[in-house]
This record gives C-alpha cells, sequence and structure tokens, in this order.
C-alpha cells in the first residue's frame, strides 16, 4: 500500500479522534468534575468509556504516522543521496513472515501460560486461606468455651442485675477483657450483649472501650444501646440465642455484633437456667490475612456453649 495514503490517512484519523476527544473531555469534566449533571448516568459512563478508546487509538494512530513519516523522510533522503534501491528478496519475506506469525503465536502462549499460572496461584491461595479459617474458627470455639468459665458468680449477678458499676465489678470486667486478648490465640476480642436496662432500648453492646474512667480515676460504663438492630439475620441470631437455642447461619452476617466472615464464635451466659448475656469472640485477624473474606464465613458454633 502506497504509504503517503497511509500517512495521510493515519493523520486525518489521529486529528479527527484528538477533536472528538477534546469534546468528550469537556463533557465529562462538566458532568463530573464541575458537578452540572447534564449527562444521565448511562451516557457518562460510555463517554468515559469512548475517552479511553479514542485515547487509545489516536495514540497509535500518532505512533503510525510518526513511523511513516520517518519512513518517507528516509526514502526521500536515499533517492537524494543516489543510494540503490535493494530489493528484498521473496524468501526473506517469507522467513519473516512466518517468524512474525511465530512470534506473535509465542507471545500468545507466553501470556497464557501466565494466566494459568496465575489462576493456579489463587486457587493455591485460596485452599491455603480457607484452611487457615477454618483451623482458627475451630480454635475461636474452643476459647470461647473456655471464657464463658471465667465469669465469677459476683460478675454474674452484676451482669444479670445491671449493676456492674454499683457494685464495683467494672474493674473486674475491664481486666477479663484484657486477659482474654492476652491469654488466648490470635487475640481474640470480647464483646458481651447484655439486655438494656432502660426503655426503649433492648440491648446494650459492651467491650473493652465501653468501660472508660474520668479524671478521678472512677471507672464509668458507656455500652452502646440499640433499639433493634438493622440485619433482620442478626436479630433473630441474638433472640435465638437469649432463648438458650443456636440458629446456624447459611450465609455471610457482617452485624453490629455478630460477624461470621471472620474466625469468631458465640454463646451465652446463664444464670439459673436463664441467659443473662451474650459472649461474642472474635479473632484480632485483619483483612490482609483473609483477603477472602466476603466469600468466606462459617455457620457459627455447633452446640450452645455456655457457662
Amino acid at each position: 500500500m502506497n504509504p503517503r495514503f497511509l500517512l495521510r490517512l493515519t493523520t486525518s484519523c489521529a486529528v479527527y479522534l484528538l477533536l472528538l476527544s477534546c469534546f468528550g473531555t469537556v463533557l465529562w469534566i462538566a458532568d463530573e468534575v464541575l458537578g452540572w449533571d447534564i449527562l444521565p448516568d448511562v451516557w457518562s459512563l460510555l463517554v468515559r468509556a469512548l475517552l479511553i478508546a479514542g485515547g487509545i487509538i489516536a495514540f497509535v494512530l500518532v505512533v503510525i504516522s510518526l513511523l511513516l513519516s520517518l519512513s518517507l523522510l528516509a526514502e526521500a533522503s536515499a533517492s537524494q543521496a543516489q543510494l540503490p534501491n535493494y530489493e528484498i528478496s521473496r524468501r526473506f519475506k517469507r522467513r519473516f513472515r512466518k517468524s512474525l506469525v511465530a512470534g506473535v503465536v509465542a507471545i500468545a502462549l507466553i501470556v497464557a501460560g501466565l494466566q494459568i499460572t496465575d489462576r493456579v496461584r489463587q486457587q493455591a491461595t485460596a485452599q491455603a486461606v480457607r484452611a487457615e479459617f477454618i483451623e482458627t474458627q475451630i480454635e475461636m470455639n474452643r476459647s470461647l468455651a473456655q471464657v464463658v468459665e471465667l465469669f465469677t458468680p459476683p460478675l454474674l449477678d452484676a451482669i444479670e442485675s445491671n449493676t456492674l458499676a454499683e457494685k464495683g465489678q467494672l474493674g473486674n470486667l475491664s481486666k477479663l477483657f484484657s486477659a482474654v486478648r492476652a491469654s488466648f490465640p490470635d487475640r481474640p476480642r470480647m464483646v458481651l450483649l447484655t439486655p438494656a436496662a432502660q426503655a426503649p432500648y433492648q440491648y446494650a453492646r459492651i467491650d473493652a472501650g465501653s468501660i472508660q474512667s474520668n479524671d478521678q480515676g472512677q471507672l464509668r460504663l458507656s455500652p452502646v444501646l440499640y433499639a433493634n438492630f438493622p440485619s433482620e439475620q442478626e436479630a433473630q441470631v441474638v433472640q435465638q440465642l437469649f432463648a438458650g437455642q443456636v440458629m446456624p447461619l447459611e450465609a455471610s452476617l457482617s452485624g453490629n455484633v455478630i460477624n461470621n466472615q471472620l474466625p469468631s464464635s458465640w454463646g451465652v451466659l446463664q444464670r439459673d437456667g436463664q441467659t443473662i448475656a451474650i459472649v461474642y469472640l472474635q479473632t484480632d485477624a485483619s483483612e490482609i490475612r483473609y483477603p477472602l473474606r466476603k466469600e468466606l464465613y462459617h455457620s457459627g458454633p455447633e452446640q450452645l456453649i455456655t457457662n
């Protein structure tokens, strides 16, 4: 094909695409950056996609135009210098085409091999994460069975009557929070959920941060109060636990208290056969340790864990 024709074609196409890109950029800036909202959401996404595609194509056309310009400039210089016109043999052309095809096939095979390797590596990582998740989950159940036995009768009496501060048990409860975190694997965080002492609230959430001291060194309790839970699934689980029953979770739950997307366990504290509080234990693992946390979840303890 005529190099001059290709040069004119690629240059013209690049100029047209750049002009259209400028117009689209103005629309996108006015819609997204300035917040004029002149385009519907679908059109905004379409303009963004066209800008990206047009920019890539325009860049390729500019590179092709530059290469053609250099080629024509080299031919003009060779003609002025009266250099001999060396013709490429058919045999060399055939070898070059075969080499080009072989190179393209080799690149495609390398890319496919890298993708397969990456997929295998991701599957191996996912299996390792799942295995660690299950192992840590089993450890959480074991730890919770020991934690519920650490609540002393005076502490249980204060929890049942909602008189932790009045009976001087806030210090003992704070020590218990710290001891659980320091004494068990994976440094679990413990949460207590008790019936709220004041209407119209139903539940009170107590954790290590709920116990605070004032300037005189006196401890005070600042629980998080819930009138209800936003998640119906979590509300049902809590109701079943206060009724002394275990409700297996069939889907992932990341609630205000219960989260089965990380290794965790929950049980109850009882006095005279009545449930007075829910004890929740969760590993201190972060999202970096469990990168597939949205795909991993557990159904909770198989049987009711209680003191």
